[in-house]
């Protein structure tokens, strides 16, 4: 035996030490087996079986998720696979789903090799915190088909964020909000001084009280607590702050090199009502028989530069996130609502994408300028849908009829030739705006049509993101390119959100060969880098425009944690939202609604309002009572059971999902946020 693997022997355990069979493997320019491993350790045949019983007892430790060691062991297909998950979203069941951690070497290999693995995670006990998006948690995976996995939890990775709702009546405890979860735990009686049932409060694992948010049927306290749960940094550091107070907006007048000037043209920004920042801002021309769309979108990337605090700040937050009552940015408002929002009458730096359609919708020719604009407007989809209607005055000789007719002709020709590709086009939803008023604490829910104006911004911002992508595919330039598998490839899990990846990849949605996010600068970091990577192509002969040579490990780790900060963005203001409606809809228990049986509880069906997209109980008849926890008012008085039910609904708990129903709001289950429907009627 040789003297460097003369150590093999654990002190008296007969067995071989760990840290030689990790060290034989990382010296090894090619993948051992086991038996590979027992010949160079020069060990007797019949301690195979002891090799592999310290690999496996090395891989349930984690030992092989070391980069060094990724690959380095072949043949043991039965050896525990172990990996660092970050939670995504949640199926049609409310199961979650994940992917694995941007740190993690095995992830970061996987993604080079076929793109980002989905992770499929079974649920926690009931007695531990729900998983909500961005939770992070060491797993073992199983694989349960081609970069797809299974994992059972083995533990949290980073301290959980408990947030629930108290209750004196329950032994002073905490309780979690979400319905699937049973989760509680107990106040120290030395903390619950002024505590009251139904205060809405952050604790730690221990029940501890980090903060007090205020009461459930306060609604700024539901928002303040959404914002809690999934852990949305509440300030930015002064650091970033400074940097961004000692920017300026262009210089009146001057046109800086490098630099087209598109102040001629008059651009209008087109947003939702309660925007303030815009990022983009369109127009758009007959040519012959075909189309000139101009987009311009917010050079965000000549004040932020890589690797500065401002930078960092923003990579961290990876998107903005919209709730009822704001947002929480993920550059500082100076820049968000001033330097870079593209507000009317002043002069903005913009990356400007002129495009050329002809009369089907396909593009003739594309150029991408660095430039300066002066939007002549600022529009709300409102507005612009009624100057095609003629109900809104036109704006002045240069935006009248036929500019809006223009517009919409454009948009018409780029619908058309998606639905020629075969393109999914998603059913409009959200049709209530909620909004709720800080000063005030007023929450309000406004009704929202379906408006052809967004679609039409929609059209013009993919048609730019199409032209952008193709650049910097076709200039072999890196990027944060966005992959949508197509849908029967994961038929049991129906449209899977798309994703980051750093190989040019097809957008099944869309129907489009590649794809990349990049008019939205202000609000996602993915379309930052992306811009910068653009602009090295296009202008690389300019330093000021030039990004930081881009590493294939990087853009692997960042398009990861994009894709957390994506999912945690989304389902945080969708949680929030529907926390909201709940308690708007228990304000009105007259008004008859519509919905459709989604699901079944042991205490009765669940039905989801068309309206809203809110799920709430139908209760059987001998559960109202228990199940009914207060009225829309705080109280608690109960809904009988001959109230919450009837003999006509029962021949309903027979049908399948899917049953078309008629409801009224009975109360609130608030612990959960949970409204309880009343039996009106089956829906013609």
């Amino acid at each position: 035996m040789s003297a460097d693997t003369g150590s093999f022997l654990s002190s008296g355990a007969g067995l071989p030490d760990r840290n030689v069979l990790a060290q034989v493997l990382r010296d090894s320019p090619a993948p051992l087996t086991a038996g590979q491993l027992v010949r160079r350790l020069g060990l007797p045949p019949d301690h195979k079986k002891q090799v592999r019983a310290v690999l496996h007892a090395m891989a349930l430790d984690g030992v092989f998720r070391e980069e060094s060691l990724l690959g380095k062991l072949r043949g043991e297909t039965d050896l525990p696979l172990l990996a660092e998950i970050v939670i995504t979203g949640h199926d049609r069941h409310g199961a979650p789903f994940g992917r694995i951690a941007a740190e993690e070497p095995f992830g970061r290999r996987a993604a080079a090799k076929d793109g980002q693995p989905i992770v499929f995670v079974h649920q926690p006990p009931v007695d531990e915190p729900p998983l909500v998006a961005g939770s992070c948690l060491l797993a073992r995976l199983r694989s349960v088909g081609a970069n797809r996995y299974e994992a059972r939890i083995l533990k949290r990775q980073a301290p959980v964020r408990f947030v629930g709702i108290f209750g004196e009546q329950e032994d002073g405890q905490v309780r979690t909000c979400d319905p699937q979860s049973a989760c509680c735990r107990p106040v120290p009686a030395d903390e619950r001084l002024g505590l009251k049932e139904g205060d809405l409060i952050q604790a730690d694992d221990e029940g501890h009280i980090c903060h007090r948010f205020g009461r459930w049927d306060d609604p700024q306290a539901v928002a303040d607590m959404g914002r809690a749960e999934y852990g949305l940094p509440e300030v930015f550091p002064p650091d970033v702050l400074s940097e961004a107070m000692r920017l300026s907006v262009p210089e009146e007048g001057r046109l800086p090199s490098g630099r087209k000037d598109f102040r001629s043209i008059p651009f209008v920004t087109v947003d939702g009502p309660d925007a303030r920042d815009f990022d983009d801002a369109v127009w758009a021309e007959r040519e012959g028989e075909g189309f000139r769309l101009l987009v311009a979108i917010a050079d965000v990337s000549h004040y932020v530069s890589p690797g500065s605090a401002l930078d960092m700040e923003a990579r961290r937050r990876g998107h903005s996130v919209y709730f009822p009552d704001g947002v929480v940015p993920m550059l500082p408002l100076r820049l968000s609502q001033d330097l870079c929002s593209l507000r009317p009458n002043e002069d903005r730096f913009c990356v400007v994408f002129d495009m050329r359609f002809n009369a089907e919708g396909q593009p003739t020719d594309t150029r991408i300028d660095r430039g300066v604009i002066r939007s002549r407007a600022r529009l709300t989809y409102e507005q612009l849908e009624a100057m095609r209607e003629g109900s809104h005055a036109f704006l002045h000789e240069d935006l009248g009829r036929s500019w809006v007719d223009t517009l919409y002709a454009a948009h018409e020709a780029l619908m058309a030739a998606r639905i020629r590709r075969g393109c999914l086009r998603i059913a409009d939803r959200d049709l209530l705006r909620v909004e709720l008023d800080r000063s005030t604490g007023r929450l309000a829910v406004l009704d929202s049509r379906p408006l052809e104006s967004r679609h039409l911004v929609e059209s013009f911002m993919i048609a730019a993101c199409h032209a952008g992508a193709r650049v910097l595919r076709d200039k072999g330039k890196a990027a944060l390119f966005r992959s949508h598998a197509d849908a029967r490839a994961v038929a049991d899990v129906p449209r899977l959100p798309a994703v980051y990846v750093t190989e040019p990849a097809r957008h099944a949605g869309l129907q489009l060969d590649v794809y990349a996010h990049l008019t939205s600068p202000i609000r996602r970091y993915a379309d930052l880098t992306n811009h910068r990577m653009l602009l090295e192509a296009i202008v690389p002969e300019e330093p000021h425009a030039q990004a930081q040579p881009a590493d294939d490990r990087d853009l692997l780790a960042l398009s990861a944690h994009l894709t957390m900060t994506e999912a945690r963005a989304t389902e945080a203001s969708a949680v929030t939202r529907q926390r909201l409606l709940a308690l708007w809809l228990c304000q009105d228990q007259e008004r008859i609604w519509s919905g459709h049986v989604t699901g079944a509880t042991p205490d009765g069906a669940l039905v989801t309002l068309t309206e809203t997209q809110t799920t709430g109980l139908l209760p059987f008849r001998e559960n109202a009572d228990r199940k009914m926890h207060s009225d829309s008012s705080g109280g608690s008085e109960a809904c009988s059971g001959a109230a919450a039910s009837s003999p006509d609904a029962w021949a309903m708990f027979s049908l399948r999902k899917g049953a078309v129903v008629r409801v009224r709001i009975a109360g609130l289950s608030h612990d959960v946020f949970r409204c309880i429907f009343q039996f009106a009627g089956f829906s013609a």
